[in-house]
C-alpha cells in the first residue's frame, strides 16, 4: 500500500487495557444509587405492606358496619309487639285462647320425615360399676355424630291484620 493513499478497510481501533471503562465520578454515582436503592427498599415494602393490610382492615369494617345495621334493623324489628306476636305464631305455634292451632305439611311430606332427628340415648355397658358406665355414656355424650348444628329458622313476615 502506498503511505498517501487511505486504504478502504475499516480501521479497528484497539482499547488499551490499562484505562478504566468508567470514570472515577460515573462509579461513584453508581455506588451512592445502589446504597440509595438498599436503604429504601425496606421502607418501601413495608409500606406496600401496610397499605395491604390498611385495605384489609377497612374492609373488614365496612362488613362490621353492615352487620351491625342489619342486628340493628332487627332489633328494631322485634321491639315491635306485632312481630314478636307473630314470631310467637310462626315459630312456637302459639294460638290466642279459642283458637285451633294447627300445622300444614308440605306435599309429599309425612309425619316421620316432619319430626327432626335426635341422637339414640347413650348406651352404657351393664356388669361393671356405676362410674364406668357414667363415664361411657359422657364419652359418648362428647362425640357428636352430626358434623353440622342446627340452623335457626328465617324469621316469619307478620301477617297482615297484626298491628292495624
Amino acid at each position: 500500500m502506498p503511505a498517501g493513499r487511505p486504504s478502504s478497510a475499516p480501521r479497528v481501533r484497539l482499547i488499551d487495557s490499562g484505562r478504566p471503562v468508567l470514570s472515577a465520578r460515573a462509579g461513584a454515582a453508581l455506588g451512592v444509587l445502589v446504597v440509595l436503592i438498599a436503604i429504601l427498599a425496606i421502607p418501601f415494602k413495608e409500606w406496600v405492606t401496610q397499605r395491604a393490610r390498611i385495605s384489609d382492615l377497612e374492609s373488614q369494617l365496612a362488613w362490621h358496619h353492615q352487620r351491625v345495621d342489619e342486628l340493628t334493623a332487627a332489633l328494631d324489628r322485634w321491639e315491635d309487639p306485632a312481630y314478636v306476636e307473630a314470631q310467637a305464631r310462626a315459630r312456637l305455634h302459639y294460638v290466642r285462647p279459642g283458637q285451633v292451632g294447627y300445622v300444614v305439611l308440605a306435599e309429599g311430606e309425612d309425619a316421620e320425615s316432619a319430626v327432626t332427628p335426635t341422637r339414640p340415648m347413650a348406651t352404657a355397658p351393664k356388669g361393671g360399676p356405676w362410674w364406668g358406665a357414667v363415664w361411657t355414656t359422657v364419652q359418648q355424650a362428647a362425640q357428636p355424630k352430626s358434623s353440622a348444628p342446627p340452623v335457626a329458622p328465617d324469621p316469619a313476615e307478620p301477617a297482615e291484620s297484626y298491628g292495624r
